[in-house]
């Protein structure tokens, strides 16, 4: 089903673009959805071609999606170091095992082509496994992946947390409210915590705090 261009930007006057309310807890890893396999041009110098599953399997990460630089900014609320240098502290000390990823997703010719102009000046500002990091995808993010996993309006930014296996544990949409970034954070601390039990060959005994339920919509804690 299409979504009406002029819809997507009427709804943004609500809740300032949030599509949801972050849940409190992780989702459980049992009833999460994969994280979809998207193919694109990574900011890398090279140029190169990747599949995002290769960048996202046995790893940790926060994977921000947006289309444009307001719903950018609106992801960076979540894992910036300004907004949010807790998290920012805490992939630093994990590096290797927690990442932060970028999607940026552009249907329009047009706009990809802006994208590419640009991208020398963007890569310059990165380090070359945050290049690794960030994508570039023109095809293949279909409208029913996209509302699958919850992206539901595409001016708006998006954050998902994303367990090893690749299933989506918590996912987060448009600002972050400050209660959201705290679960953010503890939904990371807790995979890590499981991440680490598993590599020391250890079984976990206590149930991981995890939540039955997908996220909130916006209109039900208005």
């Amino acid at each position: 089903m299409s979504r009406p261009y002029y819809r997507e930007w009427t709804n943004m006057r609500h809740h300032k673009g949030k599509s949801f309310i972050a849940p409190t807890k992780l989702f459980k890893a049992d009833r999460a959805l994969y994280f979809p396999n998207l193919h694109g041009q990574t900011y890398s110098k090279d140029d190169l071609n990747e599949d995002t599953t290769a960048v996202l399997a046995g790893k940790t990460s926060i994977v921000c999606i947006y289309s444009t630089k307001w719903a950018e900014n609106q992801a960076n609320t979540f894992v910036s170091e300004e907004k949010h240098p807790e998290l920012r502290k805490l992939v630093e000390e994990n590096r290797g095992i927690l990442q932060i990823v970028r999607v940026n997703h552009v249907d329009d010719i047009m706009q990809a082509w802006l994208v590419k102009l640009f991208m020398p000046s963007v890569r310059r500002r990165m380090s070359m496994e945050e290049q690794a990091r960030q994508f570039l995808i023109r095809k293949g993010f279909t409208e029913d992946i996209r509302e699958a996993i919850g992206v539901l309006n595409s001016k708006v930014g998006y954050t998902f947390l994303v367990d090893k296996e690749c299933r989506i544990r918590w996912a987060g949409s448009a600002h972050a409210q400050p209660e959201e970034k705290e679960s953010l954070l503890r939904g990371v601390r807790r995979l890590l915590e499981e991440h680490q039990a598993r590599k020391e060959g250890k079984v976990e005994e206590r149930r991981i705090e995890e939540s039955p339920s997908r996220a909130q919509p916006a209109e039900a804690v208005a």
